[in-house]
């Protein structure tokens, strides 16, 4: 049975991964100071981050819908299967326009799959419905619910900045985290919300508890896995030790799509069962 496997780009993987079987992404649009770009493909993750950091405008955008169409046509007739697997619902409005294509063009042999994250877990559920599919079983949102839950996502950020523009924290709390100088540690729920596992005043101590959140949780999965990402070049350094002894698959760039939310001055983990 032949399938193919089809992502947004707010998925981000280490750039010399090869999934092993048929895929593609659907590109989300950014925009710099109301300039479009193409994420990943008319603006490199290192341009994305010095437009952030010089304090331009930023934000995204869902796939261009009339390609989401005619890919996803074209890949209903050449396939038997077609998956594809997108950032969470609660985070952006792609979930819903492959739906809406979906239905109106009938495309019954493609399923779409709500990641419920973004980033490295939205890869980590990728990487399950992958392997689930290609040893004969029919992948459900049902089946992926189980995914997301065998891993747990924890990230930090530098700044509050972002979260605050894009309504994902508080003013209140942005102007609280400014004073104190307090960089929040998160994650997304079950429900594909963003929400905020603590906080620390320093990047040492974000590390601390981190790593303590994801041990605990590994001891829980049966081989555990964990998958990196880092923005800016600066936060490898912190990511590095956030890594120290635990089975790491990979290690991503959280490209512009993401970035654009949280800030280029990001790090964090997916720790999960093994595949």
């Amino acid at each position: 049975m032949k399938r193919i496997y089809v992502f947004d780009s707010s998925a981000d993987f280490q750039k010399d991964i090869d999934f092993g079987v048929p895929t593609d992404v659907l590109p989300l649009r950014v925009y710099v100071d109301d300039k479009e770009y193409i994420d990943k493909v008319t603006i490199t993750d290192e341009e994305f981050y010095k437009y952030c950091l010089s304090g331009a405008k930023v934000t995204t955008s869902q796939p261009n819908q009339q390609m989401i169409k005619e890919k996803l046509t074209k890949y209903s007739k050449e396939f038997d299967e077609v998956y594809v697997v997108t950032i969470s619902q609660k985070l952006s409005g792609t979930y819903d326009t492959v739906q809406s294509i979906i239905e109106n063009e009938k495309l019954k042999n493609v399923t779409l799959i709500d990641s419920k994250s973004g980033s490295v877990k939205t890869t980590y559920v990728l990487y399950r419905v992958i392997d689930a599919a290609e040893n004969g079983v029919k992948v459900t949102q049902e089946l992926a619910d189980e995914f997301i839950k065998d891993s747990l996502l924890v990230f930090t950020v530098s700044s509050l900045e972002y979260l605050e523009r894009g309504g994902r924290i508080g003013k209140a709390k942005a102007l609280l985290g400014k004073l104190l100088r307090i960089k929040p540690i998160l994650s997304t729920d079950e429900e594909g919300y963003t929400i905020s596992l603590g906080m620390e005043r320093t990047h040492e101590g974000c590390i601390s508890k981190m790593r303590q959140l994801a041990e605990e949780f590994a001891r829980k999965v049966s081989n555990p896995i964990v998958m990196g990402g880092y923005g800016v070049s600066e936060m490898k350094t912190y990511l590095d030790k956030l890594l120290q002894g635990f089975n790491v698959h990979s290690i991503a760039r959280i490209g512009p799509a993401i970035s654009a939310h949280v800030g280029p001055e990001v790090f964090g983990l997916v720790v999960g069962r093994g595949f």
